[in-house]
């Protein structure tokens, strides 16, 4: 299997999940009823596609995918997974008091997954600062010796 397949099959899935879990509040009201389906349909939803779209920006690979893209999969992710993390705080009531630290800590993973993505590598690095890179005048050199040889 492909790594596409293997996201899109994450995000079919996790639409899948909120529509049985919707289902299951219209077919059973009395088990069901109480469950606050819109909001937990948005923590599956965001959940399951930051998911996908954190492993897309990991596991691609680099030469496929610029790191500018990459980096735009990881911060999306970040995103969605913040999202799904912010509506269960309103779900279970906690204090909201733990919002403003549970963003920070969504943002600097996001930042560290974003390294791991890239490799730390700049993606726009110039072919002179690659190790072996000769410049014009040492190629022209190099091919006037073999020239007089």
């Amino acid at each position: 299997m492909s790594k596409n397949f293997m996201f899109k099959l994450l995000l079919g899935l996790s639409l899948l999940a909120a529509a049985v879990l919707w289902l299951l509040t219209v077919v059973m009201p009395d088990t069901f009823g109480e469950l606050q389906i819109g909001y937990w349909a948005i923590v599956i939803v965001a959940g399951g596609w930051g998911a996908g779209f954190i492993l897309r920006g990991l596991f691609s690979k680099t030469n496929s995918m610029p790191a500018p893209l990459k980096k735009l999969w990881v911060f999306v992710g970040s995103g969605l997974a913040l999202l799904a993390i912010l509506v269960l705080i309103k779900i279970f009531a906690w204090p909201e008091d733990m919002i403003l630290p549970i963003i920070a800590i969504v943002l600097a993973s996001a930042l560290i997954l974003v390294l791991f993505a890239t490799g730390g590598k700049r993606w726009d690095q110039g072919d002179n600062q690659n190790a072996g890179y000769k410049n014009y005048r040492q190629r022209k050199a190099e091919e006037e010796k073999k020239n007089r040889e």
